[in-house]
């Protein structure tokens, strides 16, 4: 059973991921300074960032990542330390380059790719 829960575009990377980050961004749509020079943050709201790296991956395994990914803004249902482990499902848009490297030639005769750090965050 995977340690944490993965899922883009309903395909499962759970048991793929090397690294794991759940970011809390605060955003506001705009913020008035007064004349006595105090910020007023107009609607605020929390967006989840979630950035991960993946380990070593065919090329069948690497075309599902991107497949997955290609369309900029997907559905993405992922683990949320900060909400005790549970869950969350959330739209998420892509806001990192996507890259693939060649990383070795397996003993399975197959081709691993090993890709940077992809992020995703809530739209």
């Amino acid at each position: 059973m995977p340690v944490l829960t993965l899922s883009i575009a309903g395909v499962d990377f759970s048991a793929s991921v090397s690294t794991y980050k759940v970011t809390k961004e605060v955003t506001y749509k705009k913020i008035i300074t007064t004349l006595d020079d105090v910020e007023h943050p107009y609607p605020g709201k929390f967006r989840d960032v979630l950035t991960v790296s993946f380990m070593p991956m065919t090329e069948k395994e690497a075309t599902a990542l991107y497949d997955a990914l290609n369309t900029f803004s997907v559905t993405v249902i992922y683990t949320d330390p900060s909400r005790n482990g549970v869950t969350s499902t959330k739209t998420m848009r892509v806001t990192s380059n996507i890259e693939q490297t060649f990383a070795l030639k397996s003993v399975d005769g197959l081709r691993r790719y090993k890709g940077g750090e992809i992020q995703l965050r809530e739209a």
